[in-house]
């Protein structure tokens, strides 16, 4: 079952947050999903999940996940992974700088009947936002 339930967690990962695809929230997470760390604004159901994807699509472009470690006990999957991408759109207030960002991150994931069903997560919101803003300044762009 731990197996199952990592490769659940890895499709949303390369389908949703890399190829950003926003069908595949509907697919792998359960429709009472509750994203107890949701994005600053942004709902904690599946609605949430797609705004965060949303984001990602308008603000990144050349995503790229590497996950350190995907570590599964029961029906808990763990994922310790940095998320990469090029800064070409405006991102949580920040004009697009072709810059690349780096945010490391640590999430845990509960799946139930082969879908998600909550979500727990520390994603380096602050470094992401010093990312932006020092790309957009350094542009010469007023973030």
């Amino acid at each position: 079952m731990s197996d199952q339930n990592i490769a659940v967690v890895r499709r949303f990962t390369t389908q949703g947050c890399v190829a950003g695809k926003l069908g595949v929230i509907d697919e792998v997470f359960a429709e009472d999903f509750v994203n107890h760390d949701p994005m600053p604004g942004h709902d904690t159901g599946r609605e949430g999940m797609r705004q965060t994807i949303q984001m990602l699509n308008d603000g990144l472009s050349d995503r790229k996940m590497v996950v350190d470690e995907y570590r599964s006990a029961g029906d808990t999957v763990v994922q310790n992974a940095t998320f990469g991408a090029i800064h070409t759109g405006e991102m949580l207030g920040a004009a697009a700088s072709g810059n690349e960002v780096l945010v490391r991150g640590i999430e845990i994931w509960r799946v139930a009947d082969g879908r998600i069903a909550e979500r727990w997560g520390v994603i380096d919101v602050a470094g992401l936002l010093a990312q932006l803003r020092s790309a957009t300044a350094s542009a010469g762009v007023a973030p």
